[in-house]
């Protein structure tokens, strides 16, 4: 696989973020992401949550399965990689960004991010919680009784 030469010139003052997902990311420049993947399984009592103010909730999370979140992935890379040169004149100011998830990346420059994977289960009686957030008098309770549990088979 053969690239055309890039020419970029970018110019950023600021770039916030809160929350970069799994397998997610800020790519500035020339970025080549070739066979990226992602598998998840999310049980979440009381969802997501970003600057919430949150009381006097009970959650329940019963997840009794058999088998439970079977994950088999082949990932066949194959990449030449980069034949021309590129010419990046990048300028970020600032970058803030609060939270990175599994398998996340903030790329400035030229890359190369071949075969990145993530799998995961999460169970939480509150699930994700960002910002500021303001809890009070809630309860959770987590049943997950899994004969076989997060069953994860990833070849490369």
């Amino acid at each position: 696989m053969n690239h055309r030469q890039a020419v970029n010139q970018v110019q950023v003052s600021n770039i916030s973020v809160i929350s970069i997902d799994t397998s997610s990311g800020i790519f500035i420049g020339t970025n080549y992401a070739h066979n990226w993947s992602s598998h998840r399984k999310n049980n979440y009592g009381l969802g997501s949550m970003t600057n919430s103010q949150v009381s006097h909730n009970f959650s329940y999370v019963m997840d009794n399965d058999e088998v439970d979140t079977p994950i088999h992935h082949e990932n066949r890379i194959s990449f030449e990689g980069n034949s021309g040169e590129n010419q990046n004149d990048i300028d970020v100011g600032e970058m803030n960004i609060n939270v990175l998830d599994t398998c996340a990346a903030i790329s400035v420059g030229e890359n190369e991010l071949t075969g990145w994977s993530s799998h995961s289960k999460r169970t939480s009686g509150q699930g994700r919680l960002l910002g500021t957030i303001q809890n009070t008098q809630n309860s959770s309770f987590v049943i997950d009784n899994d004969e076989n549990d997060c069953q994860i088979n990833d070849y490369f």
